[in-house]
């Protein structure tokens, strides 16, 4: 079934709109159509088969938000290769650690991470640089430019369906990342969820401001609208002054962000003076939609909804319908999507009645078919029935609308970015001065929830930031350091001697 290849999908767009604008990036204004993406992503693919990459293999990367990389995930999606992009916040060793998992074939990265490259060490994987490195070179990277040289002509798009088409990554509970395969299948069914629930056409403009290797940068409104044959505007890097300039200049219609991300551009002085006449839906996920929120996009009748999903279940999952935007509370996530199924079970796996607190687990063809050699986190993660456990609490009410509580495993989600206790503790716990520590997220107005740390010291005495700030900066990314610490003389324990998260979340989680 290689018509819903993602490859495919771009080439039926060239032989309908050759000449329609299908992606603009705004640090140049560069805009390329339907046709020269189709072009340049065969000459891409013929290069790569040429270097011997073929179904199956992996090519992972470090990307701002560009063509480049549309260009290249078009290619290996005609080739049936996996694109593996990378968080390029994350530190040193938890790239490298990203890298050994996903075993690529090739690294291809922006010049301007070209020292994020050299430390991973690529001895044995060839690499390709995009422009020019930022400072001296220290990769012997070959140069992308040379990949357009190719016959665009000479590719066709391989079958596979229900093949993965991308590697993304998410923190797992342990602490350590998860890498999650998204076939073209669960791509295709997410896309058609957005273009169906939320009305998508060729007409339709949308700014990426959110990063593309999060799952939400690029399955909310940017491959659906792709595949609609609308227009995307690719922010390199999210700034909230000109996320608004974009808009207005390029009559965006339909935006998705996280929270924080939103807040922060409301925070814009006099940003309802810009022309915002064309938006119609601002879209928010990865964290609760505050009221506040909602009512700023009110003031210019644009509904601002929350939408609900995970990598696991290729983003979206959950949608609250813009009729309901203002009737609902922050932490009401609406209904399910057109191609999603939903529902609370409890401890035993029964259903939940209305109004009964439970695990949110989904069914449908936009969930993974699990983690990558994984075997033991897949089974119990994804059930041989399809029902994939999220890990969510959540509660259904009378009318159907589910209302997300909180992380079964007490993930933190600060900025939209997730943060698992278990893995700053791990961090945390391998400075010598630390003797007991449990890691909380606590309510903040800017960022939605922030990381905050409770120690007990081997001395008694507490540890400066700054020590704190050296001793992380190799070990964790920069959003999953403590933004709050407090000292205590020691943790509470229960009678067996087990620290009791609980109690100390009551004492210092707020």
């Amino acid at each position: 079934m290689r018509q819903s290849n993602f490859g495919y999908i771009v080439r039926k767009k060239s032989y309908y709109q050759p000449d329609d604008v299908a992606i603009v990036e705004q640090t140049t204004r560069e805009e390329h159509t339907y046709g020269e993406l189709e072009r340049r992503s065969n000459s891409i693919a013929a290069e790569l088969e040429a270097r011997g990459i073929s179904k199956g293999d992996r090519i992972s990367g470090l990307f701002r938000n560009s063509a480049e990389f549309f260009e290249l995930f078009f290619a290996t999606c005609k080739l049936g290769a996996i694109l593996a992009p990378f968080n390029y916040r994350l530190s040193p060793d938890e790239l490298a650690y990203l890298n050994d998992d996903a075993d690529p074939e090739l690294f291809v990265y922006e010049g301007v991470f070209e020292d994020t490259a050299a430390g991973l060490q690529l001895d044995d994987v060839p690499a390709v640089r995009i422009g020019e490195p930022n400072g001296d070179e220290r990769v012997a990277a070959d140069d992308w430019s040379s990949f357009y040289e190719r016959d665009p002509d000479t590719i066709e798009v391989v079958d596979g369906f229900e093949d993965p088409a991308v590697l993304l990554y998410t923190s797992g509970s342990t602490g350590r990342p998860k890498g999650v395969p998204l076939s073209h299948k669960n791509l295709f069914f997410s896309s058609v969820s957005y273009i169906v629930d939320t009305e998508l056409d060729s007409d339709d403009v949308t700014v990426t401001s959110a990063p593309l290797f999060h799952v939400g940068g690029l399955n909310i409104f940017t491959l659906p609208l792709i595949h609609a044959g609308g227009t995307v505007i690719l922010q390199q890097e999210f700034e909230p002054a000109e996320t608004w300039e974009i808009m207005a200049d390029y009559d965006v219609t339909k935006t998705f962000a996280v929270p924080t991300m939103l807040n922060s551009m409301i925070s814009v002085e006099d940003w309802q003076e810009y022309d915002l006449d064309s938006l119609e839906l601002v879209v928010g996920g990865g964290e609760p939609v505050p009221t506040e929120l909602k009512e700023a996009f009110a003031e210019i009748d644009v509904p601002c909804i929350a939408a609900y999903g995970l990598t696991e279940t290729t983003d979206g999952s959950l949608f609250l319908r813009p009729e309901d935007a203002m009737d609902k509370p922050p932490k009401c996530n609406g209904k399910t999507f057109t191609h999603v199924d939903a529902k609370v079970v409890d401890e035993d796996g029964e259903e939940c009645p209305p109004g009964e607190t439970g695990e949110l687990l989904h069914r449908g063809p936009t969930v993974a078919d699990g983690y990558l050699e994984l075997p033991e986190k897949t089974a119990e993660d994804f059930e041989e029935d399809g029902w994939f456990h999220t890990g969510d609490i959540a509660e259904v009410d009378e009318d159907g609308f589910y209302h997300i509580h909180g992380r079964k495993d007490n993930m933190i989600i600060t900025g939209g970015e997730n943060v698992y206790p278990s893995e700053v503790e791990e961090a945390l716990y391998s400075h010598d001065k630390v003797d007991e520590v449990v890691v909380i997220g606590v309510d903040d107005e800017k960022w939605g929830e922030i990381v905050k740390a409770v120690i007990a010291t081997t001395d008694g005495n507490p540890i400066s930031d700054a020590e704190f700030d050296e001793f992380l900066a190799d070990r964790l990314a920069r959003f999953k350091h403590p933004k709050e610490v407090a000292f205590v003389d020691s943790l509470p324990k229960s009678g067996t001697g087990k620290i009791e998260r609980q109690t100390v979340f009551e004492r210092h989680g707020e």
